[in-house]
């Protein structure tokens, strides 16, 4: 949040709506406005959803992305495709949900 609003966003999510149903909770919905990108505010959304979905119970995160080169960044590993209900193909990444597990 900033003084005249919401800056940026993400979600924890049951599904993320790909053939792999049998991985949660994913990270979703991950968004910065162009104005605050480049100050690693992504990075910080990242780890606040890591920190409540360990809160939860839960060891491992996901996401995916047709993305290249960014989740890397800040510690995520590719694991495996994806496939959305149109066939299209994402990057499932993996990463734990505290550090050092």
């Amino acid at each position: 949040m900033e003084e005249k609003g919401i800056i940026g966003c993400c979600a924890l999510l049951v599904s993320d709506f790909l053939s792999r149903q049998d991985l949660w909770p994913w990270l979703g919905c991950l968004y910065v406005e162009p104005a605050w990108r480049g100050r690693r505010l992504s990075g910080a959304l990242m780890a606040h959803a890591r920190a409540e979905a360990s809160r939860a119970g839960y060891r491992e995160l996901f996401l995916s992305t047709t993305h290249d080169g960014l989740y890397e960044k800040f510690g995520w590993s590719r694991m495996d495709d994806g496939y959305n209900s149109d066939g299209d193909r994402f990057r499932i990444y993996r990463i734990a949900t505290c550090v050092g597990l």
